[in-house]
């Protein structure tokens, strides 16, 4: 099986309420879950209408840009996160012989300058679960 790169997605933990985001990012995005956890509120995104040969640099770039585009108020909210990850998925295989998956240093920059940090998750093959 080809190692493969899966989506992004944009995990938010708050003390406030996060729902002014979730309204702002609106139809741009795919909201996976909103939701209270330990005292937290939680919400998960993808961008929406993501095309399966989108990377990880340009959706990351997608979600910086609604993030840079909230108002002033809302954006208040978003600094004010505990957390603010984008996740990046792959799923593992046996080829290619090496696999390579570029977040360019622009990309980066506007990662740090939204307060955002990055992580990669690696997923088994399918069926190996």
């Amino acid at each position: 099986m080809k190692i493969t790169y899966l989506n992004t997605d944009l995990d938010i933990e708050s003390k406030s309420d996060v729902s002014r985001i979730v309204e702002e990012f609106g139809e741009d995005v795919i909201v996976l879950h909103h939701e209270e956890r330990r005292g937290y509120e939680h919400a998960s995104f993808e961008i929406s209408g993501s095309s399966a040969d989108a990377d990880a640099d340009g959706v990351i770039n997608s979600f910086c840009r609604l993030v840079e585009e909230l108002p002033k108020e809302v954006r208040e909210i978003w600094d004010g996160c505990v957390s603010r990850v984008f996740d990046i998925g792959y799923e593992s295989g046996s080829s290619p012989q090496n696999f390579r998956s570029e977040i360019r240093a622009s990309t980066i920059q506007r990662v740090a300058q939204i307060g955002a940090s990055i992580v990669i998750t690696i997923y088994p093959e399918s069926g190996d679960f």
